[in-house]
């Protein structure tokens, strides 16, 4: 193990939750009327701050359609679920000391309430989520957060997430990065240009990192 400390991002990394919100968006435009392709969402909505998204659209005020969609995320969240070997990796690292944190920019009622449901909350030292920053990933202010808090040296940290947001925020608080992309992410992510971000690793299934933490 190289690394003191390990921060993981939440949505499509820990859970595979894109899917849900997408659903989440969908139930927020469907109270305007307004019915769209699931491609036309996620190229049109993922990574974008409602401010932007009302304004392509059309809609009432931000804070409105950000509500609505947080009410969808509380329907639909429910059904989250947790990649395949993420609680073996948890554990292990664990059992080394390993500082674990999640850094998001997903609202905290909705992280803590999945990662208890789904009994893995008590492994991580500290949640960064949407509500403890300004500035949201790329922006390295999230991970810097969390290497503060953890009181963690940056050359002794990883990140691992899903998105290009991930991997850029990580690069720029100076940790290493890992890429974690599962074939489902085909539909919301172009893996050539999430490549062209430079993570340091690239793993497909959680017993490749198993392999990447612990058997090195």
């Amino acid at each position: 193990m190289n690394y003191s400390t390990i921060f993981f991002d939440f949505d499509g990394t820990l859970t595979p939750s894109l899917g849900l919100w997408l659903q989440a968006f969908h139930y927020a435009f469907s109270k305007f009327e307004l019915k769209l392709s699931d491609e036309t969402v996620v190229q049109r909505c993922f990574y974008r701050s409602f401010e932007d998204i009302v304004i392509e659209f059309n809609l009432p005020v931000a804070p409105e359609f950000g509500q609505l969609v947080y009410e969808g995320l509380h329907r639909c969240f429910d059904e989250a679920k947790l990649f395949t070997g993420v609680k073996e990796i948890l554990l292990d690292c664990a059992n080394k000391n390993v500082k674990l944190a999640v850094v998001t920019s997903c609202p905290r009622v909705i992280v803590e309430k999945t990662l208890t449901r789904l009994d893995i909350a008590s492994f991580f030292s500290i949640l960064i989520t949407a509500d403890e920053t300004e500035n949201f990933k790329p922006h390295p202010e999230p991970v810097l957060l969390a290497l503060k808090h953890l009181n963690s040296k940056a050359q002794e940290s990883l990140l691992i997430g899903d998105s290009s947001g991930d991997i850029l925020a990580g690069r720029a608080a100076g940790i290493s990065v890992g890429l974690f992309f599962p074939e489902p992410h085909h539909k919301f992510y172009d893996f050539q240009k999430l490549k062209k971000t430079e993570p340091h690793f690239v793993f497909h299934h959680y017993d490749q990192l198993y392999d990447h933490l612990f058997q090195k």
